[in-house]
């Protein structure tokens, strides 16, 4: 066979592989060589991993489609070194890398260093305390994690990103494989969802929702007067307070672990847990916090919160000394309709600004 022959040959099974890979015709039509083997090999790994189709598939396709649209995320796929065996089509609009791009590859030339070796640690990870059993059969583990992946969507659309990449709250589970020769991770299956899309000082926020921002520490220096209505606490009187005293005892490790992510990867959510109310009782809740620079302060950074109530008060008991403080401070409306500023912290905020802008205009002068 000659060379041309055999290249056409070579071109049109590889025309007609591309058909049958689960992607759009557009799609399909503009792919190269080298990108309908990765994709094939990387479809063929998802298959082994769920071998069992389900019947009317473009059915449930079509819902499919409909479920990413209401994600505000994508879904991913993992094999155990890493490499995307599948990413939904969505991924383009958070991060600006296509789906063609991504499937196939390895994760890792996406991921911020730091993340590494987290997620190799993840997807090694097999519980050795399971029983092994002669039958061989399939768990699920629940996996929750964050990571941040690159980013080139441009700046006005990108929303919060840090160093080129943006922090993606994973929420998904491990696909272990028990049979007699032991356990082993298939990989992971995951659905990331963006935490910020845009500065969060700037969404308007619902009634059952409130804003604080806190020094690094949590150490409140801005107060939602939202928070009135949500627990009954006057926001003028958590100023300077940390965060972790009006969070119930038994969850503030919760907090804890969010606040841990947050320092280390400059945003996170909490699970759901309770926040007191002000003289007795507690609400739940859930928050997203994410780090922002502060210009002209006396801190370079501050922490961004935004949190959700869930409930009405529960439970008539007294929790913690500052409920039995604050039982005599009767929560009334404030002056200001935002919030209540920390006067400590934003006096030498103000004077911070006022050198700053006396240097600029000696600089100006000479």
């Amino acid at each position: 066979m000659s060379t041309r022959n055999r290249r056409d040959l070579e071109n049109r099974e590889l025309e007609a592989l591309a058909q049958f890979l689960p992607l759009a015709d557009a799609i399909t039509a503009q792919l190269d060589k080298a990108s309908v083997v990765r994709l094939t090999c990387a479809y063929l790994a998802l298959r082994r991993i769920f071998p069992e189709l389900p019947e009317r598939r473009e059915q449930l396709s079509e819902i499919g489609s409909f479920l990413l649209q209401t994600l505000d995320g994508f879904v991913l796929f993992l094999d155990p070194e890493g490499k995307m065996m599948y990413v939904s089509e969505t991924a383009s609009v958070h991060l600006g890398l296509s789906q063609v791009e991504l499937i196939g590859s390895s994760i890792f030339d996406f991921l911020h260093p730091d993340d590494e070796a987290e997620l190799l640690f993840l997807l090694s990870a097999v519980d050795s305390k399971r029983v092994i059993y002669e039958v061989p059969y399939m768990e699920e583990i629940e996996r929750m994690f964050f990571i941040r992946m690159r980013c080139v969507l441009p700046k006005r659309n990108a929303g919060i990103t840090y160093s080129g990449y943006k922090t993606i709250s994973c929420w998904g589970y491990s696909k272990i494989q028990h049979d007699k020769f032991g356990s082993m991770n298939l990989g992971v299956m995951a659905v990331g969802y963006m935490l910020s899309r845009s500065g969060v000082t700037e969404i308007k926020l619902p009634s059952s929702t409130f804003m604080f921002r806190a020094r690094l520490d949590f150490s409140i220096i801005f107060m939602d007067t939202r928070i009135t209505a949500l627990t009954d606490f006057n926001a003028s009187y958590l100023l300077e307070k940390s965060f972790y005293q009006i969070v119930m005892l038994e969850d503030t490790y919760i907090i804890e672990k969010a606040h841990r992510i947050l320092l280390n990867k400059n945003q996170s959510t909490t699970g759901y847990y309770r926040i007191l109310y002000r003289d007795k009782g507690y609400v739940w809740a859930q928050s997203q916090f994410c780090i922002v620079p502060m210009r002209r302060a006396t801190i370079t950074h501050c922490i961004v919160a935004v949190t959700e109530i869930f409930s009405e008060r529960q439970s008539n008991l007294t929790y913690s000394y500052i409920q039995q403080n604050a039982a005599g401070n009767k929560s009334t409306a404030s002056n200001c309709t935002l919030g209540e500023y920390s006067k400590a912290f934003y006096k030498g905020a103000l004077l911070s600004a006022n050198q700053f802008g006396r240097d600029k205009l000696k600089h100006i002068s000479k």
